[in-house]
């Protein structure tokens, strides 16, 4: 620790901006002429340049591990899909509160892309640094996973039925440290300084939030990130009264604590997020084939969640695996009812109505779904068309299946019936021939009728 130059003082070992060879009370007795001017430096360029920060390099480490191992193993770099981050550990209501639990801490060390993760890495590099200079290592390490996990129940409690991912919501917690940090701690730092990187963590927090507000962004998570953050760093403020040798002993009890609350702030989330348990025990059952389970686990999950399109559907599909087509079509309806333009639901409702014998309403769902279509798809679509007596279409959807899968046996056969109805006997003939080449393969049940079924 040095010394005044003038009096022999001893002078704080911690400080932003140039360094002052006097204490404050030989300072004050200078004349401007000969008293040293402060660097006006942003606290993340010359101030801390020269300081050592491992736990900010470790977790920029750990951040950009996991991302270049995703991508190498075949996770997209600009825009990994939804079952991509949900494989890496992406946090996700039905999932996380389903039990695992882990993905508290995982997500937030997933990104979405490379500019996700460089926005945040940038972030977390001016940050970190400061908030490490300021609490040291264990304290930034600790906050960034207490503060990650706050905001991650956050979002939760929000909407659990997003998948969120991103350091981003940790890096609000430790700018929330910083700002009750600043302000309630006793820091040997002159009130210029203080204002200064006040300033900075909190327009950078505001500056964020207001960004956060555009859509495809969880400003819960950084919102709950915030908050935690602001909460631990004003009990971490009052350890600056206390000697260096006290301070890290009080630190750790301060983690200790704040991990054992949020630790009991999760049962009363899973409790009131049950909705979303159910919704994953609906969906293994679903995978499982255990359409009678499913449908048990979501109506639940649709008596809580009316608004969801995606629980009618599964719904829907559940009903409609176990043979009960009206239940399916009631569940179906009223998930186009939520959104109208739900392909998929378009597509499975369609298949129900040609079940059915009504290809007239099949008809106008499978247009509206073509451009999702695969091939089994297009064969129930020709199938409908044809019975509507609309060759020309029939005959284009049919060659767009088979496009796709050539070796069908039964959109051959049908593609054949269409041609032979239009008038065109030797491609009819030649189609003809084709099938009876290929091997047997089941049609789709919903498309089982030839154009000569009515």
């Amino acid at each position: 620790m040095a010394n005044c130059r003038q009096c022999g003082a001893k002078l704080p070992s911690f400080t932003f901006g140039e360094a002052s060879p006097y204490c404050k009370t030989c300072q004050s007795q200078l004349t401007e002429e000969s008293q040293p001017q402060e660097v006006d430096a942003l606290p993340v360029q010359s101030s801390l340049a020269n300081t050592t920060t491992p736990a900010t390099f470790a977790l920029l480490g750990i951040n950009i591990a996991v991302f270049i191992v995703m991508v190498a193993l075949g996770a997209s770099i600009f825009d990994p899909d939804t079952q991509q981050v949900l494989h890496w550990g992406a946090d996700y209501g039905p999932y996380t509160l389903g039990g695992q639990y882990w993905r508290l801490i995982s997500s937030m060390f997933i990104h979405f892309g490379i500019i996700h993760i460089l926005g945040n890495m940038w972030c977390l590099w001016s940050l970190g640094r400061l908030a490490e200079r300021l609490l040291g290592s264990l304290s930034v390490i600790g906050i960034y996973l207490l503060t990650g996990v706050g905001a991650s129940l956050v979002s939760l409690s929000w909407d659990p039925m997003r998948v969120s991912a991103g350091a981003s919501g940790a890096i609000f917690g430790i700018a929330g440290a910083l700002i009750t940090t600043l302000y309630f701690g006793k820091h040997n730092l002159s009130p210029e300084s203080v204002r200064r990187l006040l300033g900075y963590v909190v327009r950078f927090s505001i500056l964020n939030l207001l960004f956060g507000l555009k859509a495809h962004v969880d400003n819960m998570a950084h919102l709950g990130g915030l908050v935690t953050g602001l909460l631990i760093g004003l009990f971490l403020a009052r350890t600056f009264t206390s000697s260096v040798e006290e301070r890290g002993t009080q630190r750790r009890t301060i983690m200790a604590v704040s991990a054992l609350v949020i630790l009991v702030l999760c049962v009363p989330v899973v409790k009131a997020k049950q909705y979303a348990i159910e919704f994953n025990k609906g969906q293994i059952a679903f995978e499982h084939k255990d359409y009678k389970e499913a449908v048990e686990h979501l109506q639940k999950y649709i008596a809580e969640r009316p608004d969801d399109d995606i629980g009618y559907a599964m719904l829907g599909e559940s009903f409609q695996s176990l043979g009960r087509f009206d239940d399916a079509v009631r569940e179906y309806e009223r998930g186009l009812a939520i959104d109208p333009e739900n392909h998929y639901i378009q597509i499975d409702l369609a298949e129900i109505y040609l079940l059915q014998h009504h290809p007239e309403k099949a008809v106008p769902l499978f247009g509206k779904a073509a451009s999702v279509m695969e091939a089994d798809d297009l064969y129930s679509y020709g199938s409908a068309l044809a019975q509507t007596r609309d060759w020309p279409e029939a005959e284009r959807e049919l060659r767009k299946s088979i496009a796709l899968d050539g070796k069908s046996k039964a959109s051959h056969e049908l593609l054949a019936s269409v041609l032979k109805s239009e008038g065109k006997t030797a491609e009819a003939r030649m189609e003809q021939v084709l099938a009876d080449s290929l091997p047997e393969n089941p049609p789709s049940s919903a498309g089982a009728s030839s154009a000569d079924d009515k």
